[in-house]
């Protein structure tokens, strides 16, 4: 898992233009919560070259080399970003790309889980319901050997960016 921070939505979108460049890929995943908060993202994103495609179908997401998703929470002791997606569509970008970009603002860092729970409370509230996810990096298993394998169930690489300005 990787943790960087920009200023701006431009600066979050040359860091995804350095990830998508580092696999040669044009095209990245883009869940719905993403648009919604940062509506600058798409049109900075064509600035590089790069075609956003908003989530969709999960068979074609799976496997996708680039997704990315919005996280309004990350909690530091636990290193982790709190999701909520509103369908299963949106949620498959977290689970089924290899590498998963999540953006979140710099001010929604929260010290403990515990401070956190009003955004869990925020989410479980929300009419027609969301799948709220804490993700802590990619998968991680190991087999009776103890070799550990990273991403057999998901991401094999997290990157979270934090935007001070989103």
């Amino acid at each position: 898992m990787t943790v960087t921070r920009v200023a701006t939505v431009a600066g979050a979108a040359e860091t995804i233009w350095g990830l998508a460049r580092e696999g040669d890929h044009r095209t990245v995943i883009v869940a719905a919560g993403v648009t919604v908060a940062l509506p600058g993202l798409d049109a900075a994103l064509a600035g590089h070259g790069i075609e956003v495609d908003p989530a969709g179908d999960a068979a074609r997401t799976r496997d996708a080399p680039l997704g990315i998703s919005w996280a309004a929470t990350a909690i530091a002791e636990t290193g982790s970003v709190l999701l909520a997606e509103p369908t299963l569509d949106d949620r498959a970008v977290g689970m089924l790309v290899a590498t998963h970009v999540v953006l979140c603002p710099a001010a929604g860092l929260r010290a403990t889980l515990e401070d956190a729970a009003d955004a869990l409370r925020a989410i479980a509230r929300q009419p027609g319901g969301s799948y709220a996810t804490l993700v802590t990096g990619p998968s991680r298993t190991a087999d009776i050997e103890r070799v550990l394998t990273v991403g057999v169930q998901g991401p094999s690489r997290v990157v979270v960016i934090f935007i001070d300005e989103p």
